[in-house]
């Protein structure tokens, strides 16, 4: 995939706003994402997988970064209460990769009356890309960081304070690290 400019056609993401080249990314578009934007977070895995020494602690943000950035009206209401369930379980009670999964687990098991959320215009200025370009392994992990955080916050408040109680109240506290 090449950078955007201006002398290939591109295309916009509907979820993230990515303004991406044109692919040849098999299949449709999907989960709220363009081909191009699937092309990207494929190769940001592969990256991941290429540094998992580095990265590995990071799985499970990176994906639900991904998901709480990729959601439109008509979206599953689980996948963005997950997404950001994971967000706020890393980024406020210092949870890590199995005990996001856990809780998935946990949640998925014990309740179904998942809350419609509404997402913001714009979920974070930084997307997928930015972190995949963000330069070597040292720089993407900073910018994987810094994502997760500005798709979390750029959620309203009180979508965030639904996704604080319903964790709260569904997940066992010895998942949260603090």
């Amino acid at each position: 995939m090449n950078p955007p400019d201006d002398t290939h056609e591109s295309r916009r993401c509907p979820g993230c706003g990515a303004d991406l080249p044109r692919s040849d990314w098999p299949g449709e578009a999907k989960n709220s994402a363009s081909p191009e934007c699937l092309e990207v977070s494929g190769r940001l895995l592969g990256f991941e997988i290429e540094h998992q020494a580095r990265l590995g602690h990071l799985h499970q943000l990176r994906i639900d970064a991904y998901g709480g950035q990729h959601v439109l009206p008509g979206t599953p209401p689980i996948g963005p209460v997950f997404a950001l369930n994971g967000l706020y379980m890393y980024l406020e009670r210092g949870s890590g990769n199995l005990d996001v999964r856990t809780a998935h687990g946990v949640m998925a098991n014990s309740y179904d009356d998942w809350p419609v959320l509404s997402p913001p215009a714009t979920v974070g200025r930084l997307t997928a890309y930015d972190v995949l370009t963000a330069g070597g392994v040292d720089a993407v992990e900073s910018a994987l960081i810094r994502w997760a955080g500005q798709v979390w916050d750029s959620w309203p408040d009180d979508v965030q304070d639904v996704v604080r109680k319903l964790t709260v109240e569904l997940v066992p506290q010895r998942y949260f690290r603090r």
